[in-house]
């Protein structure tokens, strides 16, 4: 991309020196022509300058309540900004500026597919949590942040698994359930070839429609012909004869199961377009956008195909019905109506998925997808027991901590994002016997990310992948805007966590790097005895590299065995 960039609909311009932003009419002299999408880099500073005296209410607020200060580092005189997008990938904008970011740590690609791992990981723990449904549903989920998790799940299941709605829709027509029907109708006699006893007897306890015959007729010499006029003493027969018909209707109790989930899907749809588009008309990720309206059209065209004219409207849930749990169509989309009602048991912070679907913020991405790597490695190794949300408050800061702990057979648990509650400290002059500490962390309140614990014995691995701006590289950078190596200042965390925390015997990092490092402590007895840095490099298919998650999975091995 060369620059200066200038837009004359918007009279704005971006260029990576801000000596190169002169006058307009100099700008738009030597600028590179407007493309649909704007393509810039996640490692380079830009520079963006407004020509016009009112700068657009887009560039300091967009349509999720989102600031663009996201990407806003420093404000000049004369309308000029300083931007970068460190830690994006992919499609974003800036206010109706589409801009594209490429990102050389984890590009495009892998960010989608380390999201719908994570989307399908986040759906099994669902699933597995042992609490009444909308137990831990708390306040803070309300409104737009909830919307996201929605969104996500509806996104994964709906267009990028196979099958997706259209599959879906087509497996359902093409093997829809059905059931056998009869009705009695009423029919002509010289139309009624063969007659049931049953339909013999309906006729004549609840037909008055007879005929007198001439003698001589056919009809008279049949049996009923015979009982009729030695009843009556006439030569009378019925006109009329009731015959049951069968047939198959697709009316049953699961095709207005799935009648009545399009129509809430396309609710919910509507509801997430306004909810996350919000008030200013317009999203910090066009692809939601884009998403939704594909979803919309897709559920529509299956809503409005005449198979449904015929079926009524759901009274019940037939919640154990087979042809909803196993049959294909069916069951794609019974499950997808139970992760979005069962969603709420499980309390991850919703703002983390506002951020990975708005801004795409890779360290979020990164958090998650360790986590849920290391649940694998337990989940292999042992057997879950039960999984819960962990709300703890802590009424000094006047704060609500959520958490996640999954149980395993022989004393393990797995946790993310737990609170190492800290003590209230001592004064200078108190008595010090009276001083009695009570929390896990002697000082503050320190909240790694994943605690594997046996026991008392804990092992912290916390996830790492931004580090501080400034000069040089960031977060040991390489030329080509990948990582490398781990920074000291990452090591000295692991120090203060196993320092500060009681029964913490290693505290590691977890980076997108290359190389490992283990450093035993003083008197240790084991490797894992101390801290230091772990490679987990995501690869294409969300896949990590197998030496870097086989040398992970053995330290937890050998916890677990020798703890």
């Amino acid at each position: 991309m060369k620059f200066p960039f200038y837009s004359e609909n918007l009279r704005i311009a971006i260029a990576e020196n801000p000596l190169a932003l002169t006058k307009e009419d100099n700008v738009l002299s030597c600028a590179e022509h407007q493309d649909s999408v704007l393509e810039l880099e996640e490692l380079k500073t830009y520079f963006v300058k407004f020509y016009d005296d009112h700068i657009p209410d887009f560039f300091s607020c967009n349509a999720s309540g989102y600031n663009n200060s996201t990407f806003i580092q420093e404000k000049y005189p004369e309308n000029l900004f300083e931007i970068s997008f460190r830690n994006s990938v992919g499609m974003t904008r800036l206010g109706p500026l589409m801009v594209r970011v490429k990102n050389a740590k984890i590009p495009e690609h892998i960010y989608h597919s380390m999201l719908d791992y994570i989307t399908d990981k986040y759906a099994n723990l669902v699933f597995s949590f042992n609490v009444p449904l909308g137990q831990s549903y708390s306040k803070s989920k309300l409104g737009n942040d909830i919307a996201y998790i929605e969104y996500l799940f509806l996104k994964r299941y709906l267009l990028d698994s196979s099958p997706d709605l259209d599959g879906i829709a087509a497996m359902i027509f093409a093997n829809p359930h059905m059931k056998l029907q009869s009705e009695h109708i009423t029919s002509s006699i010289e139309n009624v070839f063969f007659v049931k006893p049953s339909d013999m007897f309906m006729t004549l306890t609840k037909n008055d429609e007879y005929v007198i015959l001439r003698s001589g007729h056919p009809l008279l010499a049949t049996g009923l012909g015979r009982a009729l006029s030695y009843k009556t003493g006439r030569n009378i027969f019925t006109s009329q004869m009731f015959e049951e018909r069968r047939y198959h209707s697709v009316d049953t109790g699961e095709n207005r199961f799935v009648k009545h989930f399009l129509k809430h899907i396309q609710r919910r749809i509507n509801v997430l377009a306004g909810t996350l588009k919000g008030v200013s008309g317009g999203f910090l990720n066009p692809e939601i956008e884009l998403n939704i309206d594909i979803i919309s059209r897709k559920n529509d065209m299956f809503l409005n195909d005449p198979f449904w004219q015929t079926v009524g409207n759901m009274s019940f849930i037939p919640e154990n019905s087979q042809i909803l749990q196993r049959r294909e169509g069916y069951r794609q989309l019974f499950s997808l109506y139970s992760l979005l009602h069962l969603s709420t048991r499980c309390d991850f912070s919703t703002e983390d998925f506002r951020n990975l679907l708005e801004t795409k913020d890779t360290p979020t991405l990164f958090e998650y997808w360790s986590f849920f790597l290391i649940k694998d490695i337990l989940d292999g190794m042992l057997k879950n027991v039960s999984s819960k949300t962990i709300v703890s408050e802590d009424q000094k800061e006047q704060k609500v901590y959520q958490g996640i702990n999954i149980k395993y057979e022989g004393e393990v648990n797995l946790w993310f994002n737990k609170n190492c509650m800290g003590s209230s400290g001592s004064k200078p002059g108190e008595d010090f016997s009276l001083y009695e500490n009570i929390g896990e962390s002697y000082s503050h309140n320190l909240i790694p990310d994943i605690v594997v614990s046996k026991g008392k014995n804990l092992l912290i691995l916390d996830a790492k992948y931004k580090g501080k701006r400034g000069t040089g590289t960031f977060y040991g950078e390489d030329e080509s805007g990948g990582i490398s190596k781990w920074k000291d200042e990452d090591i000295d965390k692991m120090h203060t966590y196993r320092e500060a925390i009681r029964n913490v015997a290693g505290a590691f990092i977890l980076y997108p790097g290359e190389e490992a490092v283990m450093y035993p402590a003083h008197n240790a007895k084991r490797r894992y005895e101390g801290v230091g840095a772990l490679p987990l490099k995501p690869m294409t298919g969300a896949m990590p590299v197998k030496r870097h998650i086989d040398d992970i999975a053995k330290i937890i091995n050998d916890f677990l065995n020798e703890a």
